[in-house]
């Protein structure tokens, strides 16, 4: 997932907090469509703050290092846990994203905040959504093909309308 950073610069802000005593948030924007809709791409504002893998739960929106990022960190959703590994899943996405090392933790989402929107990351429904979004992923093919019919069904009627 690409991200803009807001409030300072990422490099500064991971060395002000990487040994985590500091809880410094930092403010993202985010420039791919990997969390749709839950955070939609440069409107929404994401605040993260530090964390350890102690601080975070599964289905909690989290802030990771990865090599594979444009911006070198993604802010996706912490699929799973285990052997010192973290894997993640963006909500727009088909598949969980490859495991990086636990130390890849940045930080975790408190809020997000945008035109008609302010979301409680910490909130027990924000919290119920994300484990719901992490537990139903398989289910994801479904649900695609599911609007990819509806966006073409609404396709065939507009153009029966406009024609007929």
């Amino acid at each position: 997932m690409g991200i803009e950073i807001k409030t300072s610069s990422l490099a500064d802000w991971i060395s002000a907090t990487q040994d985590k005593a500091l809880s410094i948030p930092i403010t993202l924007h985010t420039t791919s469509g990997s969390m749709l809709p839950v955070i939609r791409m440069e409107e929404d504002t994401v605040v993260v703050v530090p964390c350890t893998v102690s601080d975070v739960r599964v289905g909690d929106i989290v802030l990771i290092r990865t090599p594979s990022a444009s911006a070198g960190v993604m802010l996706h959703r912490l699929f799973r846990m285990q052997n010192g590994q973290i894997v993640t899943l963006g909500d727009n996405l088909r598949r969980p994203d490859q495991a990086v090392a636990a130390d890849a933790l940045l930080g975790r989402a408190v809020s997000i905040v945008g035109l008609g929107k302010n979301i409680d990351c910490d909130s027990r429904w924000s919290r119920f959504r994300g484990k719901l979004i992490v537990r139903t992923y398989r289910l994801r093919p479904i649900v695609f093909l599911w609007r990819r019919g509806i966006r073409k069904l609404k396709r065939m009627i507009k153009h029966t309308k406009a024609h007929g």
